[in-house]
């Protein structure tokens, strides 16, 4: 992977050998994951679905049958409720092929829809679906969409790939268009100002919810008064819709107490995940404005999005709800003021 050069044959043989690449390229290119309509190109042979010869197209119908598990399943299902495969088979010239046919491609996009999905489960179905040798233009197709497309080869010589690797994991959900770039960010600014990182700390004690005072839940603790953790729930701070516990993606702690509670985010365009957002953290503020704890709710975000004019507009509309909505460098710039 750490090659700046691809040609069809070595990108073809490398994603076969390596099917998990599939989601790393999705990372390079900075996107959530595909669309279902590349999926398809990806996943099934376009040109034969399009085929004027119905033959050619039942053919590969029965080759997506035989070979992969899940896909059957699905298509059985919409012919008869559990229907097994060999009863199918040997039935199956009582069906007219157009039916058969119609029902592959409606199954096809189910099956499309079922392993975008993000889930481990879902991704082995497609992992499988990359090595085996009866689909193996699969890897031969996203190679091409990558070299002629996306422009790999052009895209891999302006990222140092080693660190990109290194620090990029895939995003759990849509506001980690770029991973946890940001996150990794703002941990590293926080360490080289002399914050001390806790997380360790608190799985070795198997602690989700953070106290009043992290002291008296941990015996033996850093005399460092400058901490932070991340990942962490905040006791009695609540989502006001749900009333459910509220996962902050930093806390910064003073004199051992949470006080700043953070959510960082990354926006590469608009879209109805920001807006969200925007909903969740303007009631979130307000709410914690108005808890007797000494909390401080705090937002920070960044992306290219805040430079297009909605964004722009959306920043100044956002300043009536926040006193400050902080980018990564402002959050920088403004390191001192949370240690008082």
């Amino acid at each position: 992977m750490l090659k700046k050069q691809w040609n069809i044959d070595d990108l073809s043989d490398y994603i076969k050998d390596n099917p998990k690449s599939f989601l790393i390229f999705q990372e390079v290119f900075q996107i959530s994951r595909f669309t279902n309509t590349q999926l398809i190109h990806f996943v099934f042979d376009v040109t034969k679905l399009n085929s004027l010869n119905l033959d050619a197209i039942y053919e590969y119908m029965i080759l997506n049958l035989k070979h992969d598990n899940k896909f059957r399943k699905i298509y059985l299902d919409k012919v008869q409720r559990n229907l097994k495969y060999e009863d199918f088979i040997k039935i199956i010239t009582q069906y007219d092929k157009h039916y058969l046919i119609a029902i592959f491609k409606m199954t096809i996009a189910e099956y499309i829809k079922m392993i975008s999905e993000k889930n481990s489960k879902n991704f082995y179905t497609l992992e499988e679906r990359i090595i085996k040798n009866e689909f193996e233009d699969f890897s031969i197709r996203f190679s091409h969409y990558l070299l002629e497309n996306l422009k790999l080869n052009e895209t891999l010589e302006t990222i140092n790939i080693e660190k990109f690797l290194h620090n990029k994991r895939i995003a759990k959900d849509t506001k980690g268009l770029h991973g946890n770039y940001p996150k990794i960010r703002i941990i590293k600014i926080l360490e080289k100002n002399g914050y001390q990182n806790i997380d360790k700390l608190l799985k070795e004690n198997k602690i989700n919810l953070i106290k009043n005072n992290i002291k008296q839940q941990i015996s033996t603790f850093p005399e460092n008064n400058k901490l932070f953790c991340t990942e962490k729930f905040v006791e009695n701070v609540v989502k006001p819709k749900s009333k459910k516990l509220k996962k902050f993606d930093l806390i910064i702690f003073q004199n051992y107490k949470p006080k700043y509670l953070f959510e960082i985010n990354f926006y590469s365009t608009g879209g109805t995940k920001i807006g969200i957002n925007e909903d969740e953290y303007v009631e979130l503020n307000e709410y914690v404005k108005e808890m007797k704890e000494d909390f401080k709710f705090c937002w920070i975000t960044d992306g290219n999005y805040w430079l297009t004019l909605n964004g722009k507009n959306r920043f100044l509309s956002l300043l009536k709800n926040f006193t400050q909505i902080l980018n990564i460098n402002t959050f920088e710039e403004n390191i001192d003021n949370f240690n008082n």
